[in-house]
Formats: structure tokens, C-alpha cells, sequence
């Protein structure tokens, strides 16, 4: 295992490279500091789709429903969401 690789977030993917990426600057944390509360617990599916959407739509200039569908793809993908069914997926927007 290769120890200078980047963790990622298992919530939505993203690098978590120095310790204030992490929740709670938690370096053994598997969530980043964007998909968490203050007490260092997941946000709830809907908060995190809604947060990647935006991040989609200001970063990349593309349509809410092309967003939202994007993030759902990547979400589908994450350890924290992959027990999700694809009705639930549907149903959180």
C-alpha cells in the first residue's frame, strides 16, 4: 500500500491531503469536513447530492439537472451511499 496516496472523502470523493480536509481535522476520519456537521457525522444523502450539484453548476457552467444527475452518479459510487437503491436515488432531489 502505497502510504504518500491521498485519502478521498467515502461520502462524495474528494482529496483530503492535509488535516483540515478531514471532519474535525480528524485525519483518520473517512469524511471530509464538507460532508459532515460539527460534531464530525455524515450530512444526510440529500444535503451532500444538493452540495455536489452546486459545486457541478458553478465549477463547470452546466444545467441544475445535468448537475444533479452528475452527483447522483458520482454518490452512487461512494462507500458511504452504495447500500442506496436506485428508487432512492430518484427520490433525492
Amino acid at each position: 500500500m502505497n502510504k504518500n496516496r491521498c485519502k478521498s472523502c467515502s461520502s462524495c470523493g474528494f482529496p483530503m491531503e492535509k488535516p483540515e480536509d478531514f471532519a474535525l481535522s480528524n485525519v483518520i476520519s473517512i469524511y471530509c469536513r464538507h460532508c459532515t456537521n460539527e460534531k464530525g457525522e455524515l450530512l444526510p444523502y440529500d444535503t451532500i447530492l444538493k452540495a455536489n450539484a452546486k459545486y457541478y453548476i458553478e465549477s463547470q457552467g452546466i444545467s441544475h439537472d445535468m448537475a444533479i444527475k452528475m452527483a447522483k452518479d458520482l454518490l452512487a459510487t461512494m462507500p458511504a451511499w452504495k447500500n442506496r437503491t436506485q428508487t432512492q436515488l430518484d427520490k433525492d432531489d
